[in-house]
This record gives C-alpha cells, sequence and structure tokens, in this order.
C-alpha cells in the first residue's frame, strides 16, 4: 500500500510540473501561493486576482 501511495505522489508531481511548464496561469496562481508567508486562503485570492489581470 505504501508503494502504490508513493507512486501516486509521483504522478501528481509530474502533472503539476507538467502544467506549470506549460500553463502560465497555472504557473503564476501557483508561484503566488505557495511557501508564501501569511494566509494560504489571501494568498490565493490575490494570486487569482494578478492572473485575471494579465
Amino acid at each position: 500500500m505504501k508503494h502504490a501511495q508513493q507512486e501516486e505522489f509521483i504522478h501528481f508531481a509530474m502533472d503539476l510540473e507538467f502544467l506549470l511548464r506549460k500553463k502560465k496561469d497555472w504557473r503564476l496562481v501557483v508561484k503566488n501561493i505557495l511557501f508564501k508567508e501569511g494566509d494560504i486562503i489571501e494568498n490565493a485570492e490575490k494570486a487569482e486576482d494578478k492572473a485575471e489581470v494579465e
């Protein structure tokens, strides 16, 4: 079971990497949410606003 979960983590990471490389909006939003100080919800709302402007 643990091995199957690890495989799913790998596939998730690969899918996320693909989206970040190919989709500018995804890259912009994720860049402004992940690893940022502060409230996750507030960061997400700000990131979405930035994506809508560009």
